[in-house]
């Protein structure tokens, strides 16, 4: 069955017509060969029916006392005319008991004594098969109205097994020359009606498959493989058509595309940017709590410093060498100082607030950081209220700032997620909410998240001053910032502010 699947149509149609053909002659040929049988052996058994009646008949006729000799001649008479009968047999009962009186046959069958007796007992012709292929035909024979015996003719069936014997030999011989000229006249036919224009079909497919959807198949006839032609060139036009218009607008998107590529381009130029501009405030933020942490650590001694010079000098038991290394170490020591004023003047940022609208704000926050949200697999989704009142603000320090909140969402959704950022205006604030579904912060870091140098980062990934950074910009605005935090997600609130009100 495997090896019949790999063939093709037209083989396989072949093969299973030749299948079908065979066992459809070779059934019909064993039907009519037993058909042929059973009415060869009826016409024996009528005929030996027939020839027994005949005999009975002329028995009943003839006079006593019987001639044996004239019935024997006559016996042998009917056994000549038909070559079908073996033996004609005339029993006759005396006391009963039944014994041949003429028979065709030097013997005495028992066979024939035995169809004999039968006849009698049931007093009508009886039909039985006797040994050697033989069948048996008893008829009662009368005389005066009483029955004394039976005439008993047995034919050959012989013929009945020649004649299968022949059959088989005809179906031998002529069912497979009958199978092969059916198989090529049908293989014809389908071959011209069926392999052709399938294969016309199957080229017009291979055609379309290789992107030629200008390919028809020739194929025009009113039969069912006409309707597939027609359904598949029906198709393939609709097809070219589709492409043709596919083309056009894949061209129109190619073009458009270039144009949002460049507009990305310019979106991944300011993303960097401003990480830049970030890490750039963190680095400085870091270097400014540090210097401002020295400043104040060295500015406290250095003062106790200068204040003993001081009192040493105004001592005037001091000679004059003393006094002037004391003006030298004074001199020195006011040096320290303007260092440390000037390094605590480079550590505070200078205010540059002033009335900022938060809705565009918030949206360019949104489309700077779009792109690499979209590459992360996360789910961006901004909603601003349009009522939304100025609050006084560094737009650049407060962008910065929302924007680092972004990017923390960003590293707690390795595997993608959805991020949301809301600003809405409640109670003489505006609030910025900005929630991830990311991994969360630790239970135990959380009340710690806004110090300098904690991160919820593995080592090397962060300096954990970003959120420091972030609740400083929010507190020199004048606003506060929380966090709150589970398994699956953080959620940043930022409460700003509303600017008061310019005079005209």
């Amino acid at each position: 069955m495997a090896n019949l699947r790999t063939l093709s149509l037209r083989a396989r149609l072949a093969v299973l017509i030749t299948l079908a053909l065979a066992i459809v002659i070779g059934v019909q040929a064993i039907l009519e060969i037993g058909v042929f049988e059973r009415a060869v052996e009826r016409d024996l058994v009528d005929t030996a029916r027939l020839s027994a009646l005949a005999v009975a008949d002329d028995f009943e006729l003839r006079r006593e006392p019987v001639d044996v000799q004239a019935v024997g001649t006559m016996l042998h008479e009917v056994a000549a005319s038909t070559p079908a009968i073996r033996t004609i047999s005339l029993v006759r009962f005396e006391g009963g008991v039944p014994h041949t009186l003429v028979s065709t046959s030097s013997d005495e069958r028992p066979e024939a004594l035995s169809a004999a007796s039968q006849a009698v007992a049931q007093q009508q012709t009886v039909i039985i098969n006797g040994p050697r292929g033989l069948a048996l035909a008893a008829v009662p024979a009368t005389r005066e109205g009483r029955i004394v015996g039976a005439a008993v003719v047995s034919v050959s069936l012989g013929s009945v097994a020649q004649l299968r014997t022949k059959g088989r030999q005809v179906t031998l011989w002529f069912a497979p020359i009958a199978v092969l000229l059916l198989t090529l006249v049908i293989d014809w036919f389908a071959r011209h009606l069926i392999h052709q224009p399938v294969a016309r079909i199957h080229e017009a497919m291979h055609r379309a498959g290789t992107g030629d959807f200008s390919a028809r198949a020739s194929v025009v006839r009113p039969d069912e493989i006409g309707a597939v032609a027609s359904g598949l060139n029906d198709m393939l036009a609709r097809l070219q058509h589709f492409n043709e218009a596919l083309q056009d607008r894949v061209e129109e998107a190619t073009a458009e595309l270039r144009v949002r590529n460049q507009e990305l381009v310019e979106s991944y130029r300011r993303v960097f940017a401003l990480r830049e501009a970030l890490a750039r405030a963190e680095q400085l933020a870091a270097v400014g709590q540090t210097a401002a942490s020295v400043a104040h650590q060295v500015g406290t001694p250095l003062n106790l410093i200068s204040g003993y010079v001081q009192m040493m000098q105004e001592d005037a038991a001091i000679d004059t060498r003393t006094a002037r290394r004391l003006a030298i170490v004074q001199e020195q020591i006011a040096k320290v100082a303007a260092v440390v004023r000037t390094m605590l003047d480079h550590a505070s940022r200078p205010d540059a607030r002033r009335p900022t609208a938060l809705g565009p704000l918030v949206a360019r926050v949104g489309d700077v950081a779009r792109p690499k949200l979209d590459a992360s697999g996360i789910a961006l989704t901004v909603d601003v209220a349009p009522d939304l009142p100025p609050v006084e603000a560094n737009g650049e320090e407060l962008e910065l700032a929302l924007m680092n909140l972004v990017n923390n969402s960003l590293d707690a959704m390795p595997a993608g997620g959805a991020l949301s950022i809301c600003a809405t205006h409640a109670d003489g604030h505006v609030r910025i909410a900005i929630a991830d579904t990311g991994t969360g912060i630790p239970a135990d870091l959380l009340p710690r998240i806004f110090e300098p140098w904690v991160t919820t980062k593995p080592a090397g990934r962060g300096t954990g001053l970003g959120l420091s950074i972030t609740k400083d910009v929010i507190a020199r605005h004048g606003g506060t910032i929380d966090a709150e935090s589970e398994p699956g997600g953080t959620t940043f609130t930022i409460d700003l502010p509303v600017a008061a009100p310019q005079d005209a």
